[in-house]
């Protein structure tokens, strides 16, 4: 820093520093140790140069037009390099780099377009379900009104009797899938008698599906307690528990 010509000093004696002047030549040098040198392209510079360390040490850093340093990933903004370190090592950051994994391969390569990888998902599906047959087999459920002692909503247990798969030809891949549950409104069925009706669907294939009707003028509470388990939305992440030893799967909820 330099502090000889400034305002104040004496010719060849050191200039007059205030103290937010000296915090931030210190917050520089601090910067500087915690990059080691690390050069941090912008985001308007795209082409960066893959050969260079930098762009796989920290691929998300960048820093905008005003100088300030961002996180592509997670949308954040930092002052400095202390605050990114500590944005590195983070909950949301590291959260955002698991997911984000889904779209890179083990070597750090993008993948295929997403337009690609949804067609060749969608293909997949499609070819799992034909390879799997209806054994006409209904679930036995039983239902159950419930009540939350905390704010006295009432609500209902299902439990959806998945035993008879220790019975059936089930191959081992199909064992690893989950039954989930759907609310499914009565606009969205052929039939005209049940437009007005609402009703919690389970579906677990090759088993037929299992359909409870519901009060359609009652809004659904999921639970407080959140279950971090992969789910294919947050209503099956809250509401329902897949008891894979027993083959029970229980749907829980509450009215308004």
């Amino acid at each position: 820093m330099d502090y000889q010509n400034r305002a104040g000093s004496k010719k060849g004696g050191g200039g007059i520093v205030s103290d937010s002047q000296a915090n931030l030549a210190r917050r520089k040098q601090v910067d500087e140790l915690l990059r080691h040198g690390q050069e941090v392209p912008y985001t308007f510079q795209e082409d960066r140069g893959q050969n260079q360390n930098e762009v796989n040490r920290d691929p998300y850093i960048y820093k905008n037009n005003s100088g300030k340093l961002v996180c592509k990933l997670c949308s954040t903004m930092h002052m400095s390099w202390v605050s990114v370190e500590r944005h590195l090592a983070g909950k949301k950051h590291g959260l955002n780099v698991l997911r984000r994994g889904n779209a890179t391969d083990r070597t750090g390569n993008v993948q295929q377009p997403r337009e690609e990888h949804d067609q060749q998902f969608q293909a997949a599906i499609e070819e799992r379900r034909n390879s799997l047959k209806c054994n006409g087999i209904a679930p036995a459920c039983k239902i159950a009104n419930v009540k939350d002692t905390k704010t006295g909503n009432l609500g209902i247990t299902i439990q959806a009797d998945y035993s008879q798969q220790s019975q059936s030809s089930f191959e081992e891949d199909q064992k690893k899938l989950v039954p989930f549950a759907r609310i499914v409104s009565g606009l969205e069925l052929p039939e005209v008698e049940k437009k007005d009706k609402k009703f919690v669907v389970i579906a677990y294939e090759p088993f037929v599906n299992a359909a409870v009707e519901i009060p359609p003028d009652k809004n659904i509470i999921m639970g407080n307690t959140y279950e971090t388990k992969d789910a294919l939305d947050e209503f099956n992440r809250k509401c329902t528990f897949w008891d894979s030893d027993s083959g029970m799967f229980y749907v829980q909820f509450f009215f308004s």
